[in-house]
C-alpha cells in the first residue's frame, strides 16, 4: 500500500499541487470485481481545499488515473455500519449516497480518521460521524498535530529524511567535544543528562522571573476584553440606529410611491375634467338665447342658431366609460334635455305664429291685381322663412314629432291662403267675363281655359313640393 501511496503522490497529486494523506482500497457494495481508491487530499496552496478523490486502475495500462473528487464541505455524513465489530464497510453521504466496502476493516478506520481529523481542522460545516468507535474520534486534535494535520501524515510519504547543514554541524560539535561518546555511551548519557538538568533549572528560573510580565500580560487582556465588550455594545448601538434608519428609508419609499400614485391619478383625474369641461360646457350666453333669444330679428335668429348647435355637440359628446355616472355629468345632460325641451317649443310656438300670419296675410289681394289678372307672388314670405332653415332642420335632428306637427301646420296655413286667392282668382274672372262683348268673351273664354288648366297643374305640383320639401 505504501507503494502504491507513494506512485499516486508522484503521478496524479503533485502534478496538481495536492498532498496525499489518506487512502483505501474500496469497491461498490455488492460489486467486489473493480476496486478502486479513495484518496483524502489537501492542497498545498491557500487557501486549503480538502478533497475525497476516487483513483481507478487503466484497464490498457498498469498506471492510475483521476476519476471523480468531492469536495469535504459536501460531505455531509459518515456511516461506519457497526462501532463495535470489525466492518469494512463504509458510507459516504453527498449529494447522494455512495456505499463502499474496504479492502480491510484497519484501512477503513485509517481513512475515517484522517477525514475526521481534516473534518475538525479544515472546516466550520462539521460532518456527522455515525456508528464510529469512540477511539477514532478524539475530542480535539493532539498536540502534537497542531502545526498540520497533514504535516502528521505527510512524514509517511517519505520514510527518511537527510540532515541539513546545521544540524549535520551541531552533531560534530558535539562528537568533538565528547570524543568518548563512542567508546563510554553511559559517561556520555550522564553528562547530557547532567547538562539537561541545568536548561530545566534555567528554565524554571526564566518562568519564575517571567511571572511579573505575565501578571501584566493577563492584566492587558483583561483590558482588551473589556475593550471588545465595549466595542460590541458600541456596534450594537451602531446596527440599532441603522436598522431605525432603515425603517424610516422604507417608510419614505412607500410614501414617494404613494405621492407618484397619487399625482397620476390626479393628473388623469384633470384630463377627464377638461374633456368634460370643454366638450360638456355650454355658455351662459348660449343659454340666454335658447331661452329667451329673439326669432323674430335676425340678430337674434343668428344667436339661437349658433346656441343650437353647440347644444346639439354637447349632447351628442362621445362619453368615456365611466362618465355616464357622475353626477355633474347626469346633471349637465338633464339641463340639456331642459334647453333642448323649451328652445323647441318656443320655436315651434314662433314658427305656428309665423305661419297664421301668413295664412292670414291680406297685404297682397288680388284686387291689386285686376288689370293682368295673375295671381299675387309670395316671395317676401318664403325669404322671411329662409332665415328658419337651419333651426328647422335642428328641430328636424332632435325634435322629429314637433317638426312634422310644424310642417303640417305650414302645409295647412298655406294651403287655405292658396284656397283663399285662387277662389278671388276666379270670382274676378267671372266678373270679367261678364263685362265682355260675346266675341270677346268667346275669345276671352278660350284663354281664360287654357290658363286655368295651366295653373291647376302648376298649383298641384307645388302643393306636392311643398308637403315633400318644408
Amino acid at each position: 500500500m505504501t507503494a502504491i501511496k507513494h506512485a499516486l503522490q508522484r503521478d496524479i497529486f503533485t502534478p496538481n499541487d495536492e498532498r496525499l494523506l489518506s487512502i483505501v482500497n474500496v469497491c461498490k457494495a455488492g460489486k467486489k470485481k473493480k476496486n478502486c481508491f479513495l484518496c483524502a487530499t489537501v492542497t498545498t496552496e491557500r487557501p486549503v481545499q480538502v478533497k475525497v478523490v476516487k483513483v481507478k486502475k487503466s484497464d490498457k495500462g498498469d498506471f492510475y488515473k483521476r476519476q471523480m473528487a468531492w469536495e469535504l464541505r459536501d460531505l455531509a455524513e459518515v456511516d461506519a455500519k457497526d462501532a463495535t465489530k470489525e466492518n469494512p464497510e463504509f458510507d459516504l453521504h453527498f449529494e447522494k449516497v455512495y456505499r463502499w466496502v474496504a479492502s480491510s476493516t484497519a484501512e477503513k478506520n485509517s481513512f475515517i480518521s484522517c477525514i475526521w481529523k481534516l473534518n475538525q481542522r479544515y472546516l466550520r460545516k462539521k460532518v456527522e460521524f455515525v456508528n464510529v468507535s469512540a477511539q477514532l474520534l478524539e475530542e480535539s486534535v493532539p498536540s502534537g498535530e497542531s502545526q498540520s494535520v497533514a504535516g502528521g501524515d505527510e512524514d509517511t510519504l517519505d520514510d527518511y529524511q537527510e540532515l541539513n547543514a546545521r544540524e549535520e554541524q551541531d552533531i560534530e560539535n558535539m562528537m568533538e567535544v565528547c570524543e568518548y561518546a563512542i567508546s563510554n555511551a553511559e559517561a556520555f548519557a550522564e553528562k547530557l543528562s547532567r547538562e539537561l538538568q541545568v536548561l530545566d533549572g534555567a528554565n524554571i528560573q526564566s518562568i519564575m522571573a517571567s511571572e511579573k510580565q505575565v501578571n501584566i500580560l493577563m492584566q492587558l487582556l483583561d483590558e482588551a476584553l473589556t475593550e471588545v465588550d465595549t466595542i460590541e455594545a458600541k456596534l450594537l448601538s451602531y446596527e440599532e440606529m441603522l436598522q431605525s434608519v432603515k425603517e424610516q428609508m422604507d417608510q419614505i419609499s412607500q410614501s414617494n410611491r404613494l405621492i407618484q400614485i397619487s399625482n397620476t391619478n390626479n393628473s388623469k383625474l384633470l384630463d377627464e375634467i377638461q374633456f368634460l369641461v370643454n366638450y360638456m360646457d355650454l355658455s351662459k350666453g348660449h343659454i340666454r338665447a335658447l331661452q329667451e333669444g329673439d326669432l323674430s330679428t335676425p340678430k337674434g335668429i343668428e344667436a339661437c342658431i349658433n346656441a343650437s348647435e353647440a347644444l346639439l355637440q354637447c349632447m351628442n359628446v362621445a362619453l368615456r366609460p365611466g362618465h355616464d355616472k357622475l353626477t355633474a355629468v347626469k346633471q349637465q345632460q338633464s339641463l340639456f334635455n331642459d334647453l333642448r325641451g323649451i328652445f323647441a317649443r318656443r320655436l315651434t310656438n314662433h314658427l305656428n305664429n309665423v305661419f297664421v300670419q301668413q295664412g292670414h296675410d291680406q297685404s297682397s289681394t288680388l284686387s291689386q291685381h285686376t288689370a293682368e289678372l295673375t295671381l299675387p307672388k309670395h316671395n317676401p314670405l318664403h325669404r322671411d322663412l329662409l332665415r328658419y332653415a337651419k333651426l328647422m332642420e335642428w328641430l328636424k335632428n332632435t325634435q322629429r314629432e314637433k317638426y312634422e306637427g310644424l310642417s303640417r301646420t305650414y302645409v295647412d296655413y298655406m294651403t287655405r291662403l292658396y284656397e283663399r286667392e285662387i277662389k278671388d282668382f276666379f270670382e274676378v274672372a267671372k266678373i270679367k267675363m261678364a263685362g265682355t262683348t260675346k266675341e270677346g268673351k268667346g275669345k276671352f273664354g278660350k284663354t281664360f281655359f287654357l290658363f286655368t288648366n295651366t295653373f291647376l297643374s302648376l298649383l298641384a305640383l307645388m302643393m306636392l313640393l311643398m308637403t315633400n320639401t318644408v
